[in-house]
């Protein structure tokens, strides 16, 4: 897929990396997969030739820094639609973390839907980087993951941000504030971002910014749990990611556990807790 041909929505992403406004880049590849093997080497855990698969990943940044930092025998990053390499070795050059071509051992397929194109129990380790709030499916996901894993494998699952907490929504640059998803209706939240949009003279973004919140799935922390319990997954490590933040009196009686878990990371392996 060419750079003008990307849909709407991933310009927007790669034109604020390219500015500065957002060091996508150096986000993705450094810091996500620090925070993985970090977390994991909490436990002892490591994947270190590993047969490894990233659910949800998007445009592989993440892969290739995990990668190149853990040293699994192979990673896999599946996502619904194909990872464009072109750009990503383009974004890896620019960067300059990246040579002739993508190592032997990334590789990237498309998956439809829940399904995943992989044999029963063909991954030591699986992770999923802030994909999970955008499942339509979470359950059927899980379970598809849990088929893939091998019965002594793992998981680290990342999401941020939850829908309920402050930036949930997914529009902090419109809404710096926050909350906009409890404060506003759809189609005022919709209105504002095409006024935005169109006074910065891209209108063609907004049809997938309004798409991308309208379809996030409003998962909690414990909705989660609950998701993964069904699928045959439990959770042996997790962590909450909060920190301080301000509420107007319209919100004073929603749950402050919805409010103000703004993400987690877990460790999850399959089986039944007992």
């Amino acid at each position: 897929m060419s750079e003008d041909a990307q849909p709407s929505g991933f310009r927007f992403l790669r034109e604020a990396q390219q500015t500065g406004e957002w060091p996508w880049f150096d986000e993705h590849y450094r810091e996500a997969p620090q925070q993985i093997v970090d977390f994991l080497a909490g436990d002892g855990l490591s994947l270190e030739g590993k047969h490894v698969a990233d659910i949800g990943c998007g445009d592989g940044i993440i892969d290739l820094g995990l990668y190149e930092l853990a040293r699994p025998a192979s990673l896999t990053g599946f996502d619904l639609e194909e990872t464009d390499t072109a750009a990503l070795l383009a974004d890896a050059r620019r960067a300059g973390v990246a040579g002739e071509g993508l190592p032997a051992g990334l590789r990237f397929r498309a998956n439809a839907g829940t399904t995943l194109p992989a044999d029963d129990a063909s991954f030591d380790a699986l992770v999923s980087w802030s994909t999970f709030e955008h499942v339509a499916e979470p359950v059927a996901l899980l379970r598809e993951m849990r088929r893939v894993l091998k019965p002594d494998g793992l998981l680290f699952l990342q999401i941020w941000p939850l829908y309920y907490s402050q930036h949930g929504s997914h529009l902090w640059p419109w809404y710096p504030d926050g909350y906009a998803q409890l404060l506003h209706d759809d189609d005022e939240i919709a209105r504002h971002i095409t006024e935005a949009e169109a006074e910065a003279g891209r209108e063609a973004d907004v049809a997938f910014i309004v798409d991308e919140f309208r379809h996030l799935n409003r998962i909690t922390a414990d909705g989660l749990q609950r998701a993964m319990l069904a699928a045959g997954l439990y959770i042996t490590k997790f962590e909450l990611l909060t920190g301080a933040t301000r509420i107007t009196r319209s919100l004073a009686r929603r749950p402050l556990s919805e409010l103000g878990v703004a993400g987690i990371k877990l460790v999850a392996v399959p089986g039944d807790p007992g």
